[in-house]
């Protein structure tokens, strides 16, 4: 989407069912708008009243209309944003959050749960009802069960080195090392101190049991995560 766009739907009054449900879209492609338009109108309790393609209109349009629920785009403007979860989490604490995914990339999604999302379900439309009533109506979380597990197991039995998680910020640090970008180019992405970098740099070895960058970025690969 060449031009973000952010704007709230009108909202009527006086004829809301009790049972009604408020949903704000976030995701950067029109395409994926539209699909999510035509699976919510065949549920008239489900109703879209907002709708953003960045992270920031998501978090402000979050706050604005209190949402009962979020469907938010894991990966936004050529990046994945799993530290969006806890900005909108922050915004509407009883909004319900779930991470709307493309990618079997297992670390991404585990980030954006551990910042704060309710579940995650992949982009083709099969599981997105389902996983939304499902945050909705109860306390569990919904993990579409074609997703990787958190600890690098991918399906079919496939296994990567066992690791930490990670935290968001050092998932970012670990994406702008694969990048190779340094200290003070990924201060200056994220608006951190370079010692504070450095200090998410050093636990997020410790975690996957290196002692260098490049030793670092290999285990990541082998386990997901980049």
């Amino acid at each position: 989407m060449s031009t973000a766009t952010t704007f709230a739907l009108s909202i009527e009054n006086g004829d809301e069912p009790s049972a009604e449900r408020r949903i704000l879209i976030v995701d950067d492609h029109p395409v994926v708008f539209d699909g999510v338009r035509n699976i919510l109108a065949a549920h008239p309790d489900l109703r879209i009243v907002g709708e953003a393609s960045e992270p920031v209109g998501a978090v402000r349009l979050a706050g604005e209309l209190q949402p009962d629920a979020v469907i938010l785009d894991l990966r936004m403007g050529g990046r994945f944003n799993p530290e969006i979860s806890g900005a909108v989490k922050k915004a509407a604490p009883a909004t319900k959050v779930l991470i709307h995914t493309a990618s079997e990339e297992n670390e991404p999604v585990h980030a954006a749960l551990r910042a704060g999302a309710d579940g995650a379900v992949f982009k083709d439309g099969r599981d997105l009802v389902v996983a939304l009533r499902t945050v909705l109506d109860s306390d569990r979380g919904y993990l579409d069960p074609r997703l990787r597990t958190e600890r690098g197991g991918a399906r079919g039995g496939d296994t990567g080195p066992v690791v930490d998680a990670l935290s968001p910020r050092e998932y970012d640090v670990l994406r702008a090392l694969a990048l190779g970008q340094s200290t003070r180019e990924i201060s200056q992405e994220l608006y951190l101190a370079e010692s504070t970098v450095r200090s998410y740099t050093k636990a997020l070895l410790a975690k996957l049991g290196v002692r260098s960058r490049i030793e670092a970025l290999a285990v990541a690969r082998r386990a997901n995560l980049i």
